[in-house]
């Protein structure tokens, strides 16, 4: 099937690898490619063709999903609902620099994470349990790294947020989540960058992501519900210090 894949369009200044994917897959619905109904490849066999990771094929994915070009049936993946893209909720590449709209961004993030932390504590199976441990051990390893690694730092956050929403057993969690992960992962990437250029990455990150597991592991709603909420100011206002330090960004 991939075969008949449009060949990815060239690069685009200030295009992230996920935007450029995003545009690809939503040409090959438009113009047919793929039609209505049609299951699309594997996000493996995606990856290869577009030679990233998985987690921009899902991010992508994530994106057509909310634009109801793309839906999802558990066992078969993704398919195509339309090929008409609606015009529903969407994050402009502008408005991750401004300093006004980011903090928007990050307020929205912080209403749909700390309900989901409560709703994973409630809800999560032990498997669903253990993932959100094994993600916040994997951040604790991945912050240590510098360099070409600090992209590595950037997936394992949001691998440990992704687990708590999928925890929770709700889809719409979970996709919502991912669109916005897609939106801010340039920005968190270059905050790290930031954070390691004055002195490293902070610890506090990795002690608060085993604080949200460790009151979801207890079934603890409240207690996670508050937990998240601290994790995210905290995270929200250490981004925002990095960017106002380098003056990157606008009003």
């Amino acid at each position: 099937m991939t075969g008949n894949l449009q060949a990815p369009a060239p690069l685009v200044d200030g295009a992230t690898l996920s935007d450029q994917v995003t545009e690809v897959l939503r040409q090959n619905v438009v113009n047919g490619v793929w039609s209505v109904g049609e299951v699309l490849p594997s996000e493996s066999t995606l990856a290869g063709y577009f030679d990233v990771s998985r987690t921009v094929i899902r991010e992508a994915v994530a994106r057509l999903k909310a634009e109801g070009m793309l839906s999802s049936r558990q066992g078969r993946g993704a398919f195509v609902e339309s090929n008409r893209p609606r015009q529903g909720f969407a994050i402009s590449e502008r408005d991750m620099e401004s300093q006004r709209k980011l903090e928007q961004i990050l307020e929205l993030r912080m209403g749909l994470e700390i309900e989901a932390a409560a709703i994973a504590a409630a809800r999560a199976t032990p498997e669903a349990r253990e993932g959100i441990q094994r993600a916040a051990d994997a951040y604790g390893r991945a912050i240590r790294g510098a360099g070409p690694a600090v992209d590595t730092g950037v997936n394992a956050d949001l691998a440990f947020h992704r687990a708590v929403c999928e925890a929770t057993g709700n889809s719409y969690y979970l996709s919502l989540f991912n669109y916005l992960g897609a939106s801010l992962r340039e920005t968190m990437l270059a905050g790290r960058l930031q954070a390691i250029k004055v002195g490293g990455e902070s610890r506090d990150a990795v002690q608060e992501h085993h604080a949200v597991a460790a009151a979801i592991a207890r079934g603890d709603a409240e207690s996670a519900r508050q937990r998240m909420r601290d994790h995210l100011q905290m995270s929200s206002a250490r981004l925002l210090a990095r960017f106002k330090m380098k003056d990157g960004l606008s009003e």
